[in-house]
């Protein structure tokens, strides 16, 4: 089975916003990225918060896959990137906006749930939370430097978790939350 290790030039690449658009993997970390290859498959709808190298990967591995961003650097980027993509959205928005685009969402809509955005404590905290009725039974979110930003008081309970922290990786290692089916 061909993993990110065949595709990462080196492990620079990961650490920043710019290298993981380029290799089209999300920032997260390795162990992570590479469960996450063993869990993907076609018929998974993805929804991101906050996008970049994470939606040229769901959009090769998943049905399809929406993003919710705020910077407007990144957007035109991902936007370029996936033009010719037709299992993509990408959502141009303020953080009120993207609290009320997930708030519209379909309930159990999503197969998987990306927390990768917005390092206000508050704000990605309270996006997680509204994010949780989100996902399908089953389902999946991945909750990026959860160390940081106030997610250490998010309410792990009642879910399998799997953490992967990795040396250098400075946003405080990736959570996979096993959601109940």
């Amino acid at each position: 089975m061909k993993t990110i290790l065949n595709d990462i030039p080196n492990r620079d690449a990961l650490l920043s916003e710019a290298g993981a658009l380029k290799i089209g993997y999300p920032g997260l970390t390795s162990g992570a990225i590479m469960t996450l290859e063993s869990i993907v498959n076609k018929k998974m709808r993805v929804l991101e918060l906050g996008s970049g190298g994470s939606t040229l990967f769901w959009a090769r591995n998943c049905k399809s896959v929406k993003s919710y961003e705020t910077n407007a650097d990144l957007y035109k980027d991902i936007k370029q990137k996936t033009r010719f993509l037709r299992n993509v959205e990408i959502v141009h928005t303020d953080r009120h906006g993207m609290t009320v685009g997930l708030t519209l969402e379909p309930k159990q809509g999503y197969d998987i749930i990306l927390i990768n955005s917005d390092p206000i404590h508050s704000r990605r905290l309270y996006l997680a939370n509204l994010a949780l009725y989100k996902i399908k039974a089953g389902g999946w979110m991945v909750i990026n430097n959860y160390q940081k930003f106030g997610m250490s008081t998010f309410n792990y309970s009642k879910k399998q978790v799997l953490t992967f922290d990795e040396i250098g990786f400075l946003g405080g290692g990736t959570r996979l939350l096993k959601f109940p089916g």
